[in-house]
């Protein structure tokens, strides 16, 4: 019999352990640490519906805001919307009519889409790819996206990364704590990068289970972890 010997420290098994784990991950990631109301400002390539009450032709549908922030407005031109928010925006455009075009113009302004919106999910999940985010989604939304981890995820090493004032910061969350109530779960903003660890035992395990039947001279193999312990696999067909 000849032993099928994984070692597992060769393999990548999750995360960089460098990043913040357990309540430290809360404080790495900035903004939407738990769900909490926070501010969605207008960005470049969103697409924003803009309606003046009793002024069709001045109301917008399916306006995109150019990669500088700006947005064409009838009567207005040119109009920044940099940094607001929609209902900012509404006031900046009341204002704006009103001193010029309209008595006491009444505006409301909805971001339809919104290129900040998507999320990427990579990893140990079922379907890893970047997905629209359907509104305000946490951590296990944005898992479930990808249609849930596999049979070889390691819940408990499940990363998010964000851009954060041009930087790019991180922490490792526990998928199996959140799930069962006992950690919060985390606001997952558009561009925000997920990745979900795999135990490395288990690929191990599975790949040796796939190997074995193709592989008809190893008739037993063994599992090596990093401590050098060793656990018998089972017989090969």
């Amino acid at each position: 019999m000849i032993p099928f010997a994984l070692a597992l420290a060769a393999c990548g098994t999750g995360p960089d352990p460098v990043l913040p784990a357990g309540s430290a991950a809360y404080d790495a990631i900035p903004e939407g640490n738990v769900f909490a109301p926070r501010r969605v400002e207008i960005g470049p390539s969103d697409t924003l519906k803009v309606t003046v009450f009793r002024e069709p032709d001045l109301s917008l549908e399916g306006a995109t805001v150019d990669p500088d922030g700006n947005i064409q407005v009838p009567l207005l031109g040119t109009v920044d919307a940099t940094g607001m928010t929609a209902a900012e925006f509404a006031r900046d455009l009341e204002r704006r009519f009103a001193a010029r075009f309209l008595v006491d113009p009444s505006v409301t302004v909805s971001i339809t889409q919104t290129s900040q919106r998507q999320v990427t999910v990579a990893g140990a999940v079922t379907q890893p790819g970047v997905y629209e985010i359907p509104g305000r989604i946490s951590l296990i939304d944005a898992v479930s996206l990808a249609r849930g981890p596999t049979n070889v995820a390691k819940y408990d090493q499940v990363v998010v990364f964000r851009r954060f004032n041009g930087e790019r910061v991180g922490g490792i969350f526990d998928l199996g704590r959140i799930n069962a109530g006992l950690a919060p779960d985390i606001e997952i903003l558009g561009g925000d990068q997920v990745l979900v660890g795999t135990d490395g035992l288990k690929v191990a395990y599975r790949d040796a289970l796939q190997a074995a039947p193709l592989l008809n001279i190893f008739t037993t193999f063994a599992l090596v972890d990093r401590d050098g312990n060793q656990s018998a696999g089972e017989p090969a067909n």
